[in-house]
């Protein structure tokens, strides 16, 4: 019976143990320093304005893919990939950008983050051999909050807006609009590596 209690209380130690150095926002401390990796995966909702698109935004799988170095204590850069898709009955959709962006941090210990970058912008809807497609160049911006796991990995909640509002709608390879505006706001969790 001891020995059951004592076994029970190592284990119940061992779990806290492990669980504190796993998830202890209050004594992990950010790095940031060097090079650093962000992969994010949540949803997001595409505009696009032009007079052959369906006016209401729609819903998707959304992503993307950061890396780059770190300037200051405040200030990263880097590269970004977005990625948006959806699939309604025969009809698959695709929004993307490549951006160079910075992030901007409010000091050294702050979790509080800004986004703010430029790259291009791309659009794809196909149904049956047809394809309407958009490449243009737009800005991308966000918000993001660091919440440190461990010394070197945080989890982050984000959000990002990304508009390109000067594209032209390509239907099988021919004009089919200029003007077209494209947009994409998205928002989810992220792992930063340090």
């Amino acid at each position: 019976m001891t020995r059951r209690v004592a076994t029970r209380s190592t284990r119940a130690a061992c779990l806290a143990a492990l669980l504190m150095v796993l998830v202890d926002p209050v004594s992990a401390q950010t790095q940031r320093d060097g090079q650093w990796l962000a992969v994010g995966l949540g949803a997001g909702l595409d505009q696009i304005s032009c007079s052959i698109c369906e006016g209401t935004p729609k819903s998707g799988i959304a992503g993307f893919v950061r890396f780059g170095g770190t300037i200051t204590d405040r200030l990263l850069i880097g590269a970004e990939f977005d990625g948006w898709t959806r699939g309604e009955e025969e009809i698959r959709q695709y929004m993307g950008s490549l951006s160079a962006v910075a992030l901007l941090y409010a000091g050294p210990e702050a979790r509080f983050h800004l986004k703010g970058g430029i790259g291009a912008v791309g659009f794809r809807a196909a149904e049956d051999g047809d394809a309407l497609t958009a490449l243009t160049i737009g800005v991308t911006g966000g918000v993001g909050y660091d919440f440190p796991i461990r010394d070197n990995l945080s989890l982050t909640p984000f959000a990002s807006l990304t508009l390109a509002p000067f594209a032209s709608l390509k239907f099988n390879g021919e004009l089919a609009e200029d003007g077209v505006t494209l947009g994409l706001l998205s928002g989810g969790l992220s792992l930063t590596w340090h």
